[in-house]
């Protein structure tokens, strides 16, 4: 990479001080912000000092690029085009999340600028597709906060904007004091940028601005800049608004009426005053008003409950995407090692179905009709194999990336370039997926005809609803675009392969279209004729065999000539000076005549008369061509519908193992309703979907039973002991990936024959795993207390929470006290399901607090005896009913090779604090292991149970609910059944004499 480098150049050292002194000048800059110069239009690139240490280290891996100027107070290091483009502007602003500034090398003007959530600018002055570099196929989005405290309440206000797709969103709600509603917000919407009112700061007074910091910096990569306080205002944005928004109803020379097209949306501009203020502040930021943008913006509410509710903390748990250091530098690259959720789900033949996949993944629905929906359709293509492989293998793979064809013919438009013909082969891939949807159609309605005769009419609805229907109505649509390439476009290189027989290989208007062109036209059909000619003639003189041995190519460098290959090369020996070779190859041998020279460049002369005649038709295609971008758009989501889809069915047949389709509850109004007494969970061999197609991995499934309703099997709170690496974290986790899955229409991993049900959750809040952010002053234990605390504020009696460890993060007696606390609240103020992990062994004492609302489970692990101090543990990786008795961390770490000396210590150690507080009247009891056999155990305890009952019998008197003796006298006959009518029983259990023993 460094080898190819160029060098900073300067033409005397009055331009070189005026560089450097120019570049000091330069306004200061944060940490997150990196600047480039760009030298003579893209020739290459300079970053310097502390931006040039961190190219040098991330990106060459060495500090000998660096260099230095002739004072030694700058050093700099020189970057090529292609590396910056396709290294440096993915690391920076993708992995990094990072502000780009470019600046001109003479003037040191601000050319262009990026964030992770504004990348149009730059990626359209550098024509790179960024976009496509982020793993999870998500889009680039950038959001504008602003809120108001008012005693306790709080109101938020939020506008999302997505210049890619031209959509702007508001939304404004009711937030509790740790912003637990907009953190949910950011992650739907998979936000990369924030911009505030610059008057608020982490550092503020304010303790509500520090809490909406500390909310941003969990989320963990968003950037956030700021701008004047004085933008946050409504004062002109229904006149923006006028100039940026299109409406469907909108005829071409009419100005949008602002007030009705918001009111149609639902919002109403008291209601969402701070909203459209953040969206007065973006337009601003994003300079959307400036010339080249276009008024093809469409304006939407947000509702935040349409969606599950997920937090920073469950999406990092449930691995939902891949992480930034997963390796995948591109997302549309399919890794063979799956470490996501969306990795696992995503066989999309289709960019769009890629991206969809994405938004569904962060937005899984709370509507059981909508969830129905999709799970019937994924259902029938399952099933219905003929169609699903119809789809996947012919129809999608023909389909390219509509959107960014089109973003790519409308910076065609508003550029020119040598080769304007070029731009041509945009609008003929959009032509060619046009072709291509009669046959979708005429495939559709056989398959819905088929599905109607099985008396299937609601997937037949669906189908037409879904996919027919939107598909007929856009080819509809676009028949006069379809008719307009047939008429100016000439689309002969699609139908041939010779080279003479096509004007060239590139498109270019028909000639017919303009009359000034025919003639051109002719000047080029003469010399292709020649020049076939001269083919023919060559061919018999050289006695070779046309096409096959003689070939006539049009060379990038040479224009048109001929090629031989280097084994037949030997016939152009002895010919004098009739034939000169122009280049050897490995794929042959190149050479021309005088008069092939001579009829290349009439050919070349002509071409390009062609093109500059032909370049203001081109600019009207492609304008024309712009004009059903809606069309366009409306259908890339119908396709990318559709493939999501297919990917589904698809995932859920080449599983390890079966994937089965989900029986689904709704929401409920209140605990006191038949709905939430109906929600469990009742999953049979349940597994976890990523880790089961790990290779070297054999999963063990696990039943998972959780309910409202006392009559059913399981609890809503589930406390989960065992030893560590046993299987706990995995075992919750899944449970949330499988409610994640279905809720988005996918089918689960579940045995299918006891029929899969799983409540609606209206979100999973997770408290998994501990970290610190100590640069933002934050400890491991305050993370862990502010995250626990939001899913205080945010849980509902609809609501899945996961907790691994909670109350780890302090000391042992606080750490319980706060997980016995937090677990009470959860039980009977919050009434969610609950799946807690713990190595507090003490916390499963709540079931007999609340029998009815806990349950104790735990990850069995096989125990052997080595010899007295010793034990032997296999992980078993099974849950079953009851409660773990030891956590095993010593043998964990006996496992990774701990020094033996450590671990023998460890264990003294442990020894001792378990006897610490044991005083010497019970030590013995604490220390003795029985030497009794299981089945010695099961037998004595039955016998202990008989005789207890027999005394019961004998004190207790039903009718006072009082014992008829004192103690003392009740003590005596528990003696006399002992010595008397239970003496034979007694004198012949091993395990009773170890307890009488012990007493």
């Amino acid at each position: 990479m460094s080898s190819t480098r160029p060098d900073l150049r300067f033409t005397d050292t009055v331009d070189e001080r005026s560089f450097y002194r120019k570049y000091a000048g330069l306004s200061t800059k944060d940490a997150s912000t990196i600047r480039f110069i760009d030298h003579n239009n893209k020739d290459y690139f300079t970053a310097l000092d502390e931006d040039a240490d961190l190219v040098a280290e991330n990106i060459y891996k060495t500090q000998s690029v660096l260099k230095y100027n002739n004072s030694n107070k700058n050093r700099y290091v020189t970057i090529s085009p292609q590396v910056f483009l396709n290294n440096v502007l993915k690391f920076c602003i993708i992995d990094r999340h990072m502000k780009v500034e470019i600046y001109h090398n003479k003037t040191f003007q601000l050319l262009s600028t990026a964030t992770p959530g504004n990348l149009e600018a730059l990626a359209n002055e550098y024509g790179v597709n960024l976009e496509g570099m982020f793993q999870d196929c998500s889009t680039p989005m950038v959001a504008s906060i602003k809120f108001q405290q008012t005693g306790s309440a709080r109101k938020v206000g939020v506008c999302v904007i997505d210049t890619s797709n031209s959509t702007i969103q508001v939304s404004e709600f009711e937030d509790n004091d740790l912003f637990s509603n907009l953190e949910s917000l950011l992650l739907q919407l998979g936000v990369k940028e924030v911009v505030l009112p610059s008057n608020y700061s982490a550092k503020d007074e304010n303790t509500e601005s520090i809490k909406l910091f500390q909310v941003l910096d969990k989320i963990g990569y968003l950037v956030v800049s700021s701008v004047k306080s004085s933008f946050f205002t409504t004062k002109d944005i229904e006149q923006d608004l006028r100039k940026l928004v299109s409406s469907e109803n909108q005829k071409d020379d009419d100005d949008v009426n602002v007030d009705l097209l918001l009111a149609s949306k639902g919002i109403n501009t008291a209601d969402f005053a701070h909203s459209l203020a953040c969206c007065n502040a973006l337009i601003a930021y994003l300079q959307l008003l400036s010339d080249d943008v276009q008024n093809s913006f469409t304006i939407e509410q947000y509702n935040l409950s349409s969606y599950m509710k997920l937090d920073s903390s469950t999406m990092k748990a449930l691995n939902i995407f891949p992480s930034s250091n997963s390796g995948v530098s591109n997302a549309l690259v399919k890794s063979s090692n799956i470490s996501s959720i969306f990795e696992l789900l995503n066989k999309c033949r289709t960019a769009a179905g890629s991206r969809l996949l994405s938004q569904w993944l962060k937005q899984p629905l709370t509507s059981l009709s909508m969830i129905e929906e999709r799970l019937d359709l994924v259902n029938y293509l399952v099933d219905g194999t003929n169609f699903r492989v119809y789809a996947n293998q012919e129809f999608l793979s023909q389909v390219p990336d509509i959107r960014r064809l089109l973003k790519k013919i409308s910076n065609g438009l508003s550029k020119s370039t040598g080769n304007e013909n070029k731009k041509l082969e945009d609008i003929v891939v959009l032509y060619q997926l046009v072709l291509a949807l009669p046959a979708f159609i005429d495939m559709s309605k056989m398959v819905i005809a088929d599905i109607e005769e099985k008396d299937s009419l609601p997937v037949a609805n669906l189908i037409k609803k879904h996919w027919l229907e939107p598909v007929e109505k856009s080819l509809e649509s676009l028949s006069k675009f379809q008719e307009m390439i047939e008429t100016t476009i000439d689309l002969s290189p699609l139908e041939s392969s010779s080279a003479y027989d096509q004007l060239h290989s590139d498109f270019n208007v028909r000639p017919e279209f303009d009359e000034s062109l025919i003639e051109i036209n002719d000047k080029l059909q003469a010399s292709l004729a020649e020049i076939k000619q001269l083919h023919i003639e060559v061919a018999d003189d050289l006695n070779m065999e046309l096409d096959k041995k003689l070939k006539l190519e049009k060379h990038i460098q040479h224009g048109w000539c001929f090629r031989v290959t280097r084994n037949d090369s030997t016939v152009l020996r002895n010919t004098g000076n009739k034939y000169s070779q122009l280049q050897t190859v490995k794929a042959g041998v190149f050479f021309t005549t005088k008069r092939l020279t001579l009829l290349s460049q009439e050919y070349a002369e002509a071409l390009q008369e062609y093109n500059t005649k032909q370049r203001e038709l081109i600019k009207e295609i492609l304008s024309i061509s712009l004009s059903y971008q809606s069309v366009f758009m409306n259908l890339s989501l119908t396709l990318a519908h559709l493939d999501v889809l297919v990917s589904f069915a698809n995932v859920a047949i080449v599983a390890p193992t079966v994937f089965a389709r989900p029986k689904l509850h709704p929401l409920s109004n209140d605990i006191d309703s038949d709905q939430f007494k109906n929600r469990k969970i009742k999953l049979r061999e349940a597994r976890h979907p990523v880790l089961e197609v790990q290779d070297d991995i054999n999963f063990i499934a696990n039943d998972v039973f959780l309910s409202n309703d006392a009559c059913d099997k399981g609890k809503p709170f589930v406390i989960i002991t065992g030893p560590n690496m046993g299987g706990k974290s995995t075992y919750i986790r899944q449970i949330g990936v499988i409610a994640l899955m279905a809720q988005i229409g996918s089918f689960i991993p579940a045995n299918e024959d006891d029929f899969p049900e799983l409540p609606i959750f209206d979100a999973i809040l997770s408290r998994v795993g501990a970290g610190d952010s100590q640069l933002k002053g934050l400890s491991t234990f305050m993370i862990e207390m502010l995250e626990t605390s939001s899913i205080l504020a945010t849980a509902t009696q609809n609501s899945l929470i996961i907790i691994d460890e909670l109350g780890r993060g302090t000391s042992t007696y606080d750490g319980f006290g706060l997980a016995w606390s937090i677990s009470e609240h959860l039980i009977k103020e919050k009434s969610c399901f609950t799946l807690f992990a713990t190595h507090f062994h003490e916390l499963t004492q709540l079931s007999s607090k609340y029998e009815d609302k806990v349950d104790n489970l735990h990850v069995v692990a096989h125990v052997e005896n080595k010899d007295e101090n010793d034990d032997d543990i296999t992980l078993m990786y099974r849950v079953e009913p009851g409660v773990s008795d030891k956590s095993f961390g010593i043998h964990v770490a006996e496992l990774v090779k701990f020094p033996s000396k450590i671990i023998n210590m460890a264990k003294r150690k442990a020894s001792e604090l378990q006897d610490m507080n044991v005083t010497e009247e019970d030590k013995f009891i604490q220390n003795k292991k029985t030497k009794c056999s299981a089945e010695e155990i099961d037998r004595g305890v039955d016998t202990l149970k008989t005789i207890l009952k027999k005394w019961k019998d004998e004190c207790y008197d039903p009718e006072t609910s009082k014992s008829r003796f004192e103690s003392g006298e009740a003590v005596n006959k528990l003696k006399q059944l002992v010595e008397g009518e239970f003496s034979g029983v007694v004198a012949n259990d091993k395990f009773i004499n170890e307890v009488l023993t012990a007493l």
